[in-house]
């Protein structure tokens, strides 16, 4: 049974009075033992924005803590265990990848190197793949892995199935970089729909239309066809199959990107029912085809997963329930489950923690635009295994994209691509120097991502104190890490309490910092 962040908030007090008194019990970590006596060695490094990147921090040890005051204090349990660590990255999306594309070779490996490369790097690790073609391209037309030549009506037997168009697109290509430079990055992938032929209205892009009495609301047209669910499901364990022949292992697929989005760029509609049997159906055909891949539901708002506050939010939480009419039992769903993916552009985030407390199930950022660490570390304090920033490459001006919030279903897409413009992205790509630039927030992000290992477990610890927030973490046997952002403008002194070790260090104005030991806590 998980303790409760309330329970936690007693134990860390507990803790704190015993272990950062300024009596002996303030050094309750020494032993006997040399390597206790003498103290565990703790480095770290920090970030402020771009011109301090990964900086080295005074090495110290632990249990020189001498007691005296400090401005805040981290106190961290080694019994009480949180989420494990996935990554953090962001989106293969093909307007990113042509953008990337059009520096030359020597800028794009450079540009790659800085963003993954774990020792030269930001280490970004866990990357999301679309099956076909997302809201954002940057070449026309839309595509779906299984689009049918003229005259074709259907393809059940998926003989048309193919990833040509992401080799010569150069996602592949990107992958198998990003491979080079962080051999331990991840990949998993969402369909924004399924191709044309198994939805209702036979459009790939979305297809919208008012709901009955309204002027502004609208719903999604194209659903899947009920009886293309099984073939829905074969058509996702193909694209894994593809992507292993190239050497590129995709561990998990979410059900669907944003079901039922009231949008005119690629989306679809799947009912409560129908995501049950799709999930029954895909953990199905990934034992038929002796594939480990992970199932992550939902792939959508905080909002539309639970918000018992609105009559209108679409509740996805009640795949999780007993189909009405007895098809399917919830327990069936929980059990093909492995994770609950989330977005953050509407709701409260605290519903990752009610998702993770309630079903028992990891949870996953797997699409956002935040670019802040401060985001990161709050979301993982609420439970989430992995970060994952959306289309995070655009050129110049921010453009050489289609997507629109219109709705209209004879949407000039050309006119889109012109008008439409996403600047201030993670890389800036000048396509006349043939160029790239970053945007700062890449060297904090990578004060998480170079030190974490996916595996990682996060222990519950104190809430943030004048300014200093927190997430620590357990790597490995008898290892730790801590990531500490200190949002003031003047240096603050911390004292850091995992079980029986505790030190003091100095965490720069406007930083985030990272500090890594190693040692036994309890």
């Amino acid at each position: 049974m998980r303790r409760s962040f309330t329970t936690f908030a007693a134990v860390a007090a507990t803790t704190l009075s015993v272990l950062v008194g300024t009596g002996p019990a303030a050094h309750a970590d020494r032993s006997t033992s040399g390597a206790a006596r003498h103290g565990q060695i703790v480095t770290g490094t920090y970030s402020a924005g771009g011109t301090r990147t990964w900086q080295p921090l005074p090495e110290i040890r632990t249990g020189t803590d001498r007691g005296g005051p400090v401005d805040a204090t981290v106190v961290a349990d080694p019994r009480a265990v949180r989420q494990k660590y996935e990554g953090i990255g962001f989106s293969l999306d093909e307007t990113s990848v042509s953008n990337l594309w059009k520096l030359t070779p020597a800028k794009r490996e450079e540009a790659v190197r800085l963003l993954v490369d774990p020792r030269h790097g930001a280490g970004l690790d866990r990357f999301r793949l679309t099956i076909g073609s997302p809201d954002l391209i940057e070449h026309l037309p839309f595509w779906s892995e299984d689009d049918l030549p003229a005259g074709v009506k259907d393809d059940f037997g998926l003989k048309h199935f193919s990833i040509q168009r992401d080799i010569d697109l150069h996602i592949i290509d990107t992958i198998k970089l990003i491979q080079r430079y962080n051999p331990r990055a991840t990949f998993f992938a969402s369909a924004w729909s399924a191709p044309a032929w198994m939805k209702t209205n036979n459009r790939f892009t979305g297809e919208v239309a008012l709901k009955p009495g309204s002027t502004t609301d609208y719903y999604q047209v194209g659903k899947l066809r009920d009886d293309c669910i099984d073939v829905f499901a074969r058509y996702y364990v193909k694209y894994v199959q593809a992507y292993a022949k190239h050497g590129i292992r995709v561990d998990a697929l979410t059900l669907l990107n944003e079901p039922g989005m009231d949008v005119v760029y690629p989306a679809m509609d799947i009912s409560v029912a129908q995501q049950q049997k799709l999930a029954l159906a895909m953990k199905r055909e990934f034992r038929a085809a002796r594939l480990n891949t992970h199932l992550y539901v939902h792939d959508f708002n905080f909002w539309d997963w639970h918000d018992p506050n609105s009559t209108a939010t679409k509740n996805y939480y009640r795949i999780f329930e007993d189909a009405p009419d007895g098809s399917v039992t919830g327990k069936q769903v929980r059990d093909a489950a492995d994770a609950i993916a989330f977005h953050p552009y509407w709701g409260d985030p605290s519903v990752m923690r009610d998702a993770y407390e309630e079903t028992g199930k990891p949870v996953e950022m797997t699409e956002t635009s935040d670019l802040s660490p401060s985001t990161v570390l709050d979301y993982f304090r609420l439970d989430a295994g992995s970060y994952i920033l959306w289309a995070q490459t655009t050129d110049q001006d921010g453009g050489t994209l289609h997507w629109t919030p219109a709705r209209d279903n004879d949407i000039d897409w050309d006119q889109v691509a012109a008008t439409t413009k996403w600047p201030d992205r993670l890389v800036k790509v000048n396509t006349l120097t043939r160029d790239f630039s970053v945007r700062d927030e890449l060297y904090p992000l990578g004060q998480f991502a170079r030190y974490l290992s996916p595996g990682d477990v996060r222990l519950e610890s104190s809430a943030a104190q004048n300014g200093v927030s927190n997430v620590v973490y357990r790597s490995g046997r008898n290892g730790y890490v801590a990531v500490l952002g200190n949002g003031s403008d003047s240096d603050r002194r911390v004292r850091v309490v995992v079980g029986r070790q505790t030190f003091v260090v100095t965490v720069p104005a406007g930083s985030f910092a990272t500090y890594r030991w190693k040692g036994h806590a309890l």
